[in-house]
């Protein structure tokens, strides 16, 4: 016997043990009564949601700005280094 036919055997007697499992008649009654009690989420719940699935386009954006900034401000300080170490001949 192989692996295969003692998956299938024990497949089929799980099959068998369990058929007649079934959701009592009330479930189906409170699942819907759940659906139908759950609240709409107002502006802000939906505001939030919204939110979570830009967070981390903003973070990587704030992170390259903070990078930009870091780099003018140097070549702006070299720029003005330059420029106070000029003197003016007379």
């Amino acid at each position: 016997m192989t692996d295969l036919e003692d998956i299938d055997q024990r497949l089929a007697r799980l099959a068998g043990a369990t058929y007649a499992v079934r959701p009592s008649a009330a479930f189906a009654a409170r699942v819907m009564q759940a659906v139908h009690a759950e609240a709409v989420p107002g502006f802000w719940e939906n505001a939030w949601f919204s939110s979570r699935r830009l967070l981390p386009v903003a973070a990587i954006a704030a992170a390259l700005a903070v990078g930009w900034a870091v780099q003018v401000d140097r070549s702006v300080d070299d720029e003005l280094a330059t420029s106070y170490a000029s003197v003016g001949f007379e």
